[in-house]
């Protein structure tokens, strides 16, 4: 999971009032054919905790999960962190959620291990899309010009085939969040989104797009979130 904090959304629907605790969920510890490209077969972040040394007298480290190294994509884990979830009163996990290249990235927690997983019916998801840059963290060097892996901007012709995708394999799901009737998706980099757009006139036809063609598939309105940071 994501050492982001969790948030709060609250939904009204008729009379009725009805709060969700979410918490971001970071799907990087299982294995993802980029990750075996870059660092070596079935490399995950997991080899990071593994590999961690000591720095310091007393540093403990490496520090040992109490679940194990487990694989996130396994239904079966994937349950064991649904039920410890909704057990301790949280209600959604939005996933960091990537599309590099024209097609997606780290996406293997989420569609193999959550929405495989038998008590996936306790927990309601949404995705946060991180179209960010990734760059080569694995080990973090101390440099002002981290190499770029992947581009976090995309074309309005890849953003078409995302929404395709999105329509397809999530909104469809009965346990997608929603508020107020709206799928919630969130834009984690709103100026990287306008830039690749080609400009705010191509962004806000390219959304509305997005809206027009959920409610074409019979998958109802969209509930957009956005994201603004490091503007200069």
């Amino acid at each position: 999971m994501s050492n982001e904090s969790p948030i709060q959304t609250i939904s009204n629907v008729g009379a009725s009032r009805t709060r969700d605790v979410a918490a971001y969920y970071f799907p990087s510890y299982h294995a993802d054919a980029r990750n075996s490209q870059w660092h070596g077969k079935g490399w995950t972040e997991w080899d990071l905790v593994r590999g961690a040394t000591p720095r310091y007298a007393g540093h403990q480290q490496p520090k040992i999960p109490a679940w194990g190294y487990f694989d996130e994509s396994d239904p079966s884990w994937a349950n064991r962190e649904i039920c410890l979830a909704a057990d301790h009163a949280l209600t959604c996990f939005i996933y960091d959620w990537y599309w590099y290249g024209d097609k997606p990235y780290l996406n293997g927690g989420l569609e193999q291990g959550f929405l495989k997983a038998p008590d996936r019916h306790r927990m309601k998801f949404a995705l946060m899309w991180a179209n960010h840059d990734w760059n080569n963290m694995f080990p973090a060097r101390f440099t002002n010009r981290p190499e770029i892996m992947e581009t976090g901007l995309v074309s309005p012709e890849v953003f078409d085939h995302l929404c395709e995708y999105v329509i397809e394999n999530y909104f469809s799901q009965n346990n997608y969040l929603r508020l107020d009737g709206g799928l919630y998706f969130s834009i984690y980099e709103l100026g990287t989104f306008v830039k690749g757009m080609g400009g705010v006139g191509q962004a806000r036809r390219a959304l509305e797009n997005f809206r027009e063609r959920c409610q074409r598939a019979g998958v109802g309105d969209l509930h957009l979130n956005t994201v603004v940071w490091q503007l200069a």
